[in-house]
């Protein structure tokens, strides 16, 4: 039963199916942004092959099918909560049962299970599509969908005003989201599949990313702004940073400090082998990561104007980070550095 009653306004009209859709999909959105976020941190902290694997594209794809029925468990729990949802109090769109009682806990729970397969199903492509239209044209002619049959009535309370501009203005800056969100991933598709432009915001330079590499920009423990580049069918990923440094450091006190400073999560040494970037010497540093020592270490090492640049490239368990492919993204982020 709920502990909370939300907005028991009298609901006389049965709601049409528009009204019962908007409400799905504000409950349904309200949950899955956070619930994905959430998700995507825990997997990429479990292993590393699992934050490859969401940088790859259709990943979130799969995961958000992954997470629906436990989002439609959540959301039974809200209801058992408060007596309503989100979307259903501010669309005024009241279930109730064929007695005209609110539904319990738990026969809200078993309906969230039938919409998911009989209304939803399961949103497998279109079996989604043709279970929708099936389900619609019921509720269109003034019937009861077929998971409500028997048991349930969906009615509707007169929506006022503000409840409709409230609505509105919320649905827009959720599609105003979720399409930034598909714009990121059709530009990470893109750039996965055939490579593309990336800008140094610290030089302006663009330089061409291989294809393969996905991109994220992040901040390390000592918040310094990083780009992240990730290699999901290499299993390397990189890190790409500048620092700026005292005038009479050089690169070699540079990077006896750095081995220093990142002791806790890299076991690393400075490599008896040198390396030239584009004319210019730079060190090469070698290792492991310190919790898990399969995980090898690739750092190579820039001065340049009073400040290091560099790339650490990192393999996942057994896979060597020194590839052609992390190389040949090595070279083309020292480009980007005048």
């Amino acid at each position: 039963m709920s502990t909370v009653a939300i907005g028991a306004e009298s609901a006389t009209a049965l709601a049409r199916p528009w009204r019962r859709f908007w409400a799905r999909v504000l409950d349904y959105w309200l949950l899955i942004f956070p619930v994905g976020f959430l998700t995507g941190m825990v997997m990429g902290s479990i292993s590393v092959e699992l934050l490859l694997w969401l940088q790859k594209p259709m990943s979130n794809l799969i995961v958000n099918w992954c997470l629906s029925p436990l989002v439609m468990l959540l959301e039974g729990l809200i209801y058992g909560w408060l007596g309503t949802t989100p979307g259903k109090w501010l669309l005024g769109v009241q279930l109730l049962t064929v007695n005209g009682q609110r539904p319990t806990r738990g026969q809200y729970l078993r309906r969230q299970i039938d919409v998911y397969i009989f209304g939803l199903g399961a949103w497998l492509p279109l079996v989604s599509l043709l279970t929708t239209l099936y389900q619609y044209g019921k509720v269109r002619d003034g019937q009861a969908a077929g998971y409500d049959q028997g048991k349930f009535e969906v009615r509707a309370t007169r929506l006022s005003l503000v409840r409709l501009v409230c609505t509105v203005l919320i649905l827009v800056g959720m599609m105003a989201v979720n399409g930034y969100f598909k714009q990121e991933a059709r530009e990470s598709h893109r750039s996965y599949t055939s490579g593309g432009p990336w800008t140094n915001k610290l030089t302006g330079r663009e330089i061409t990313i291989p294809s393969g590499w996905s991109h994220q920009q992040s901040k390390n423990q000592d918040k310094q702004d990083v780009d992240m580049f990730f290699h999901p069918d290499a299993g390397i990923y990189a890190v790409f940073a500048r620092e700026a440094i005292p005038g009479q450091f050089e690169l070699e006190d540079y990077a006896s400090a750095w081995i220093r400073a990142t002791s806790g999560s890299m076991s690393l040494y400075v490599s008896s082998e040198g390396d030239t970037i584009e004319g210019q010497p730079a060190l090469v540093v070698l290792g492991s990561v310190a919790r898990d020592k399969s995980q090898k270490v690739h750092a190579t090492l820039l001065k340049r104007n009073g400040a290091v640049w560099r790339v650490v490239l990192i393999g996942t368990a057994g896979v060597a980070p020194d590839r052609a492919e992390a190389l040949k993204l090595r070279q083309a982020l020292f480009s980007s550095v005048p």
